[in-house]
């Protein structure tokens, strides 16, 4: 049984997501790319490759919904590429997450933790707020943390210069959340920056 190289997955991913920075597909609409518009995989040879990289890490997110991982650079094959990948290749496990991600995901989960529960979230940085608003964007919209991050940064990319608490914040009302909650982190936020300027 053979491996598939991690250049290879990467290149397939790069192709199929717009470098990532495209949208999220289904796992239906990425089987039907790869084999009827790509002409890379028959439709059965398709799907199960969206299946075996789902469980290795290579694509998150739900069946309805699924892009490569946050933070993972993807190559960008070279003209006239074509993936070669038998049926039975074993995938490799997915690359952790970025140093980025892992920052956000690491504590102070305990901020987002007491905001969520009503009590005063007074002196939150920009990275405090990112943090409590990712917990509050993954509670009411049913997303993991994870994918509330993938999502948000690959928002950031296509957007150019904005924060990435801006980004959740757009995330969050794409998923129709009540915003009253949203703007009162960012202006916690705000007002925190705001004063650590002045006593500069």
């Amino acid at each position: 049984m053979s491996d598939v190289g991690l250049d290879e997955i990467s290149r397939i991913l790069h192709s199929s997501f717009q470098g990532g920075s495209g949208p999220n597909v289904s796992k239906t609409d990425l089987s039907r790319m790869w084999s009827l518009e790509l002409q890379w995989f028959s439709p059965e040879a398709s799907i199960s490759l969206v299946e075996r990289l789902h469980a290795s890490g290579w694509l998150v997110g739900s069946p309805d919904s699924l892009g490569p991982p946050l933070g993972v650079e993807l190559e960008k094959p070279p003209l006239g590429w074509q993936p070669l990948v038998a049926r039975d290749a074993t995938i490799p496990e997915a690359p952790p997450p970025s140093q980025y991600e892992s920052a956000i995901e690491r504590p102070s989960d305990l901020t987002a933790e007491t905001h969520d529960e009503g009590h005063e979230a007074e002196g939150m940085d920009e990275e405090g707020a990112v943090q409590a608003l990712v917990s509050l964007v993954s509670r009411r919209s049913g997303l993991d943390r994870r994918e509330v991050l993938r999502r948000a940064q690959r928002k950031r990319r296509a957007l150019g210069p904005v924060t990435m608490l801006m980004s959740v914040a757009l995330l969050a009302r794409e998923q129709g959340l009540e915003m009253h909650e949203v703007l009162e982190l960012m202006e916690e936020s705000t007002a925190v920056t705001t004063r650590s300027d002045f006593s500069r």
